[in-house]
């Protein structure tokens, strides 16, 4: 979602890090395939990776992950007079490249990140139950259970944006603790141009992935090029 980053104190410094998290994630504007729409739910999903870091100066960097990261969305409440939930669970690779500016004058070493967010969709899965009663679904194919990888587009680009914080974790401070919050905001309508459904006022709307959380990691330096200090 996480994306992680390692911010290294040194100049010219290159890092290694690894970093796992838990995200809020979003689906913005719900697309029911043309079914009623129902109330949102709470979602979370995990997200974990690998990265590398390169500090330019002291005060700027580079970074880039390949993270897993779950997004998806929960939908529950009445839809067509009875009670109904609906889980949408999308695993996406994800791919942030991000240019690091420091915050001065910290305590700890603290960076703000900003760059494209590249996600590849590798999986999406569906789980729908509704209570007898009410009326029929004017689409009952769209609520199945079960993979709907087809029904989203494979790639999604977004904006990435993170705050992070470094702690030396030893003397010679090739070890640090990384703690991070992101946010990502996908630029992308998810939907694949078939499963673009109109909803009961005929209007459709283009879906959107979101996500904000929180993650914690290690960083280690692996190589220093060149003389320059903190």
């Amino acid at each position: 979602m996480l994306s992680l980053y390692l911010y290294a104190q040194q100049v010219h410094s290159l890092w290694l890090n690894g970093a796992a998290g838990l995200n809020s994630n979003w689906i913005l504007n719900q697309n029911a395939y043309g079914n009623p729409e129902m109330e949102y739910s709470t979602s979370f999903g995990f997200t974990c990776g690998v990265g590398v870091s390169y500090f330019i100066s002291r005060g700027c960097g580079m970074s880039g992950s390949v993270l897993l990261t779950q997004m998806g969305q929960n939908y529950s409440g009445m839809q067509a007079g009875a009670l109904a939930k609906r889980k949408v669970q999308l695993i996406y690779l994800e791919f942030p490249l991000l240019v690091m500016r420091q915050i001065p004058n910290m305590r700890y070493p603290t960076w703000i990140s900003a760059g494209p967010d590249i996600m590849i969709l590798t999986k999406a899965r569906q789980e729908y139950n509704r209570d007898q009663g009410g009326t029929q679904l004017p689409n009952e194919e769209g609520m199945a259970d079960g993979d709907i990888t087809e029904r989203f587009k494979p790639v999604d680009i977004a904006l990435n944006f993170s705050l992070n914080r470094m702690v030396e974790l030893n003397y010679f401070r090739s070890i640090m603790l990384l703690f991070s919050i992101n946010s990502s905001l996908r630029l992308l309508d998810i939907n694949s141009n078939e499963w673009q459904i109109p909803n009961t006022q005929n209007i459709y709307q283009p879906s959107h992935n979101f996500y904000i959380g929180a993650k914690i990691g290690l960083m280690f330096k692996v190589a220093r090029f060149g003389g320059g200090h903190w």
